[in-house]
């Protein structure tokens, strides 16, 4: 086998591109008796039971992709959800074979031994794959592993890195690495040898940009170019000369420096003659092991991590025809290990409930009823959800573009038939509103997956996490998958309480209960403020009931006493930031204080200025004031009819 390292790759990589994608209490295990108790009571209250094959039934139904070759198109109409959604169309087989001269630990009092515990990782884009990685060779500087592995594989753009790790009994290191892009393998072609491992510290930037790096130069020729670059540095530095003034603290600096360098030279000699002496009295004591390790004076300097030999095979699971389809895939973007650190700042400096309620309300009538409903519309049309829709609003704006003295025809007449469209409650829900604020209901659950969009799905499924499951995420990937199987073509897979069970039955999933007493302030469905009034039932079953108040609103009427479920109600302090650090540094409280006199009359002022008027908005363009809604229609289409009739004598006078 040759000896090369990812320059063999760079000399037979096809003609391609490289795309660079870019507070609750704790939860608690239920005993087996508890967990009796909990089923009995739910079935009492009529809740839904599954037992666990059913729950990792949901889950498996989830996580099931669809067959690339059915639904290859889905690359070109939405490559995002194509990469989520479908089965891989190859496999990359790898083999890890053996490794040698791999760099040994950091020795230390008590642990003499130096010579590490290997084994090798497989990493495809950024992410760890726990089904390819070796056992570790225990003290074996020159491992051999002969171990085979397969990789899925979903976009040819895609990089993998061969990670090769010390299992020390403490931790585990790192000790090198090396990356390679999928999309410079040839399909049924092996390639296999000693690939050059990268020191660690080599770990930087994107892993395309470390291959492309390390396709222009191997890491032993990028540290003999360093080597000599500092060597250069050194001699043409210019020599410090000291000032005439003894006293100077620039000559004192100098002259500390000096004699330090000097008593470190003579210790190192008297240090380097006690070793040779050492090593010649082992010599004649016929302790050659220790003569030998002495007289090497420790070990050599490294031009790389070492070498792994490896071999690499990527194999078409579909037709060459159907594999091109896979080419309208980028991968993940990948992780930027070498940006600078961004300074952390805090935005919103409050620590006031009241302060933060006024915000939430104004988020909430603002933000969530206004913006984004005008977003969702105007996504609604331009992404041609609805053809006959669509197309009357093109066909109109074209009209206004050819012939302008039609725009005051046609403009109010586009405007009643939206005002007419949001007369259906139905049509108006699935045009405005999508993951970030869908009812966390069955409806909104449809709405949100209607929009055929990953990204939706995943933001409601966050929001049924920390909203209505009152849970803790462990794995933001793992979330992102599974959210992306939740939807296919357009509709659930799965009903809003499989969701809940599939999901409190995942691994990356954390339940937590969370406890109410009387007198909390807490929002209700995540809009309406209330205070608690009484809780009844058991929130781990599932059963709690919470009695609550709504307080008085700016813009809300007055709504009577309701009870309503435990998983509908947050406490508000939930979403205050802790500021008590703040606090604790000098002059923090003032700073705090001042910030809040500042910004609460700014808070104010855009809270009564706005939200009446918005209100009313959203009460018209609702029908909620049906005659108000009705009379603008009419004026609308009076107005049109008659700039119509005007453009019609224009045209044919």
């Amino acid at each position: 086998s040759s000896r090369f390292g990812s320059r063999e790759l760079c000399r037979n990589r096809p003609q391609g591109r490289l795309v660079p994608s870019e507070g609750g209490q704790s939860g608690r295990t239920l005993s087996s008796k508890k967990f009796k108790a909990r089923r009995s009571t739910m079935s009492q209250a009529n809740y839904p039971i599954f037992d666990g094959d059913e729950r990792s039934s949901l889950l498996k139904k989830v996580q099931t992709k669809d067959d690339f070759r059915a639904k290859k198109w889905r690359c070109v109409t939405h490559p995002v959800r194509a990469f989520e959604t479908l089965s891989p169309y190859a496999v990359l087989g790898v083999g890890i074979m053996a490794a040698r001269d791999l760099t040994e630990r950091e020795s230390g009092f008590f642990n003499t031994d130096t010579t590490p515990d290997p084994y090798v990782q497989v990493i495809l884009d950024d992410t760890e794959l726990e089904k390819c990685k070796t056992l570790p060779a225990r003290r074996m500087k020159e491992p051999t592993w002969m171990y085979q592995c397969e990789v899925d594989v979903l976009a040819p753009t895609s990089m993998v890195r061969i990670q090769v790790k010390d299992d020390r009994p403490t931790e585990k290191a790192d000790i090198g690495f090396f990356d390679v892009c999928l999309g410079d393998i040839p399909y049924d072609k092996a390639i296999e040898g000693w690939f050059e491992l990268r020191f660690q510290e080599s770990l930087l930037m994107t892993s395309v940009q470390r291959y492309q790096q390390h396709c222009e130069m191997r890491e032993e020729t990028l540290t003999e170019e360093e080597a000599l670059r500092k060597k250069k540095e050194q001699a043409s530095a210019p020599s410090v000369v000291p000032a005439a003034d003894p006293d100077d603290k620039q000559t004192k600096l100098v002259t500390k420096t000096q004699l330090y360098a000097e008593s470190k030279d003579r210790a190192l000699d008297a240090f380097q003659a006690c070793v040779h002496s050492t090593a010649d009295i082992s010599d004649q004591m016929g302790l050659e092991t220790i003569s030998k390790s002495l007289r090497e004076g420790g070990r050599k300097k490294r031009s790389n991590a070492g070498e792994v030999y490896i071999s690499l095979r990527l194999k078409l699971l579909v037709s060459r025809f159907d594999s091109l389809f896979a080419y309208a895939m980028d991968a993940p973007a990948p992780e930027n290990l070498g940006g600078l650190k961004q300074d952390v700042k805090i935005t919103r400096k409050i620590d006031v409930q009241r302060v933060y309620d006024d915000i939430m309300e104004v988020k909430v009538r603002v933000l969530d009823d206004a913006v984004l409903c005008c977003v969702y519309g105007f996504r609604y049309l331009v992404t041609w959800r609805s053809l006959p829709l669509s197309a009357i609003y093109l066909v109109g704006l074209l009209l206004c573009c050819w012939k302008t003295y039609l725009t005051w025809a046609i403009i109010p007449l586009l405007l009643a038939i939206s005002l007419i469209v949001n007369r259906f409650p139905s049509a108006r829900s699935y045009m405005t509103r999508g993951g970030q604020n869908a009812a966390l209901t069955e409806e909104g659950f449809k709405h949100t997956a209607a929009w055929r969009d990953s990204g939706e799905v995943l933001k409601y499924v966050t929001r049924v996490l920390k909203e209505d499951m009152k849970a803790k995420l462990t794995d933001p990937r793992q979330l992102k998958t599974f959210a992306s199987q939740a939807v296919r073509d357009g509709q659930p897979t799965l009903t809003l309480e499989q969701l809940r069970l599939a999901l409190s039955a995942a691994d990356f999933v954390e339940m937590e209960e969370q406890y109410f007493r009387k007198g909390d302030l807490v929002w209700v469905n995540g809009r309406f403020p209330a205070k608690v009034e009484s809780t009844a039932g058991d929130p781990s079953a599932g059963t709690d009931r919470v009695l609550v108040t709504y307080e008085k609103s700016l813009v809300m009427e007055d709504l009577p006493p309701e009870e309503v479920r435990g998983r509908q109600v947050t406490l508000r302090a939930d979403g205050l930031p802790n500021l008590d650090p703040l606090r604790k540094v000098p002059g923090g409280a003032g700073i705090l204080d001042s910030a809040i006199e500042a910004i609460y009359p700014i808070i104010e002022d855009v809270r009564h200025l706005s939200l009446p008027g918005i209100h009313q908005l959203t009460e018209i363009f609702t029908w909620k004031k049906s005659t108000v809604t009705t009379i603008m229609v009419v004026v609308l289409l009076i107005i049109s009819s008659l700039f119509g009739y005007a453009a019609w004598l224009h045209r044919t006078s």
